[in-house]
């Protein structure tokens, strides 16, 4: 796996020069990875229209994943992407940050290392069959510390 970093815009995507348009054509497709603040990132693709000198067709973008995202290329060398989500447990969150920490866009970096501390406050303030709103004070705190 290798991550790619720095393609947040049509303008510095990741391009693939060779991509199947149909059975017969080839076009060109390029990926970036989308970060709104109120959303959280996605993924975008574009490919190009070799029927029509090669303009770009209309993006195509994924479900936002709300508090991290990194695009990279999987063993086949194709592009992928992975997101963290608020549905995910503190030991996916340190697992995600280790993993895909360096390829998540620098505009988001500060969302995903607040709900990292928020996250791992959060379960380590609780025992099983809590309340959930038990360990929330904590989380609280931890989000506005954002370490």
């Amino acid at each position: 796996m290798e991550l790619l970093k720095g393609h947040v815009s049509p303008e510095t995507a990741y391009l693939v020069d060779d991509y199947p348009y149909g059975f017969q054509l080839r076009c060109k497709i390029r990926y970036w990875l989308e970060f709104h603040p109120r959303h959280g990132f996605r993924l975008v693709s574009q490919t190009s229209n070799p029927k029509r000198g090669n303009t770009w067709n209309k993006p195509k973008a994924s479900t936002y994943a709300r508090f991290g995202g990194a695009m990279f290329l999987d063993d086949k060398g194709h592009v992928a992407w992975n997101g963290l989500s608020e549905y995910s447990s503190a030991s996916e969150a340190v697992a995600f940050k280790a993993e895909y920490g360096e390829g998540v866009p620098e505009a988001g970096l500060q969302v995903l290392d607040k709900w990292l501390a928020a996250k791992v406050a959060y379960e380590a303030a609780r025992n099983p069959g809590d309340p959930l709103g038990k360990g929330l004070p904590e989380a609280r705190q931890a989000w506005e510390r954002g370490q």
